[in-house]
């Protein structure tokens, strides 16, 4: 498939990605949820019309790694803060998701992570990846600010 000029002109996800890596054994990689395969196609959509990936088109799929035991980057750092809005999330770790061929980038800040999904016929086995939605325990404890 040729996608032509206008590729080119798309960010490279590469010129985003941090210099480290994941513990693979100890990382969780938290998503909002809970997700299905409509959802996770319009997501990695959305990443390969804004960006390219060492400059050939890109799906993926935004997610946050828990890279600490306790603060901001945490299980519940990550849930209560950057999450509080969802009342599922997914909860899965690096190992499994990589057991299954995947390829998560550590992506912007941290602890955002990219996972490469590939072709639209690797959604139904990310979603398996994923597993079912959990509960989030800290949903809704982030208190919005009014606007004035």
């Amino acid at each position: 498939m040729q996608y032509g000029p206008f590729v080119s002109r798309l960010p490279d996800l590469r010129d985003f990605i941090r210099d480290e890596a994941a513990p693979r054994d100890a990382t969780i990689v938290v998503r909002g949820g809970p997700d299905t395969a409509e959802k996770l196609i319009a997501h990695a959509e959305r990443v390969r019309r804004a960006f390219v990936l060492d400059g050939q088109p890109v799906r993926g799929i935004f997610v946050f790694a828990a890279l600490d035991d306790i603060g901001p980057a945490s299980v519940d750092g990550i849930l209560s803060t950057k999450l509080a809005t969802y009342r599922a999330v997914h909860l899965v770790s690096l190992r499994n998701l990589a057991d299954a061929s995947f390829e998560v980038l550590p992506t912007f800040g941290w602890p955002h992570m990219t996972v490469v999904l590939g072709g639209l016929d690797r959604v139904e086995a990310l979603l398996a990846t994923l597993g079912p939605a959990r509960d989030n325990p800290h949903y809704g404890e982030t208190v919005r600010r009014r606007r004035g």
